[in-house]
C-alpha cells in the first residue's frame, strides 16, 4: 500500500462522523460532513434511488465479472498477490504467512512476528483483476479487538483510493475517497459511521457502486454515503484487503495473536446504466 500509514492518519483526521439507527432496513442518522468538498469529490446525501439501484446490483441483475470464496488455492494464488511491508507507525508488519486461503474464506491472521521491527504481523492482498466502474462488495467479519484496521479498498493507477470499508471493532466504519496526486493539498473526502452493534460478532456485506458520476457506499445493502466524482477517476481499480494494528484504530491489545480478519467472499459486477 502506498503511504499506507499517512493515508490512514489523514483519512481519520479529515473524517466526517455520522450515526446509524440500524445497520440494515431502517433510517440512518444525519451525517455531519467533516472535510471540504473537492473538484474530484463532492459529498451528497443518500436517496431512495440509491437504495433501489444498490438492491438491483445485489440481486444479481448485472453480470458478474469477478468473484471468489477463496476456497480454491490454485485459483487464489493466480488471482491474489500477498503483500509484504513494515511501515513506521504501525504496530504490525504485513507478511505473506499471515495470508491464508481456506474453505471458510480468506483469513488475514494476526501472528507473532519473526522478521519485523514490531511484535506482530498481519495480512494484505491485492487482486490481479482490475475494472473501471461497477459494483464491488465483500462479505467480511472483522477482528474482535480494538486497534485493528480491517480494510477493503480499491486503488487505481491514477492515484485514487476508494476505502470501501475501514472497520474498527466494535462499531466504527470509515469510508473515503482519497486522491494521492502530489499536486493535491487536501487528499481525502470521507465519512465516519458509528453503528449501534458490534460489527465483529458476525459477517456483514461492505460495498461500493462506482459509476462515471459518483461512488455510493453501502453496508448490508443500505446506502450510507455518496460522493460525486465528476468522472475524475480515469483508470481501472484493483480490489485489496488488509489488516493492520495501529493506535488510530483503538488501543492495541496486549496480545492480539489469533484475532483475525475474515473475508468469506468478494464479488464484482459490471456497471450498467
Amino acid at each position: 500500500m502506498r503511504k499506507y500509514f499517512t493515508l490512514l492518519i489523514a483519512c481519520r483526521f479529515f473524517m466526517a462522523i455520522g450515526s446509524l439507527a440500524s445497520v440494515q432496513g431502517s433510517q440512518h442518522g444525519k451525517v455531519t460532513w467533516g472535510t471540504p468538498d473537492q473538484p474530484w469529490g463532492t459529498r451528497r446525501p443518500v436517496t431512495a434511488a440509491d437504495q433501489r439501484i444498490i438492491a438491483g446490483y445485489r440481486s444479481g441483475k448485472w453480470p458478474t465479472t469477478f468473484q471468489s470464496d477463496f476456497s480454491n488455492l490454485p485459483q487464489f494464488q493466480k488471482d491474489w498477490q500477498p503483500q509484504s511491508d513494515d511501515k513506521a507507525g504501525l504496530a504490525s508488519c504485513r507478511r505473506p504467512e499471515s495470508v491464508q486461503a481456506t474453505s471458510q474464506g480468506l483469513v488475514l491472521k494476526t501472528l507473532a512476528a519473526r522478521d519485523c521491527k514490531v511484535k506482530w504481523s498481519t495480512g494484505a492482498v491485492v487482486n490481479t483483476f482490475q475494472q473501471k466502474y461497477g459494483f464491488f462488495e465483500a462479505r467480511m467479519k472483522v477482528a474482535d479487538i480494538a486497534g485493528m484496521n480491517n480494510a477493503f479498498w480499491l486503488t487505481t493507477q491514477d492515484r485514487y483510493e476508494v476505502d470501501v470499508a475501514e472497520v474498527h471493532s466494535p462499531s466504527y466504519d470509515h469510508l473515503n475517497l482519497c486522491n494521492w496526486a502530489p499536486s493535491v493539498k487536501q487528499h481525502t473526502v470521507g465519512f465516519g459511521l458509528n453503528f449501534p452493534l458490534d460489527l465483529s460478532k458476525d459477517f456483514h456485506d461492505y460495498g461500493v457502486l462506482w459509476t462515471p458520476a459518483e461512488l455510493i457506499f453501502e453496508v448490508d445493502g443500505e446506502p450510507l454515503a455518496a460522493v460525486v466524482t465528476h468522472d475524475a477517476i480515469a483508470t481501472a481499480a484493483k480490489p485489496r484487503f488488509s489488516s493492520a494494528l495501529a493506535d488510530f484504530a483503538g488501543k492495541v491489545a496486549t496480545d492480539p495473536v489469533g484475532h483475525d480478519m475474515l473475508v468469506r467472499s468478494v464479488r464484482v459486477n459490471a456497471y450498467r446504466q
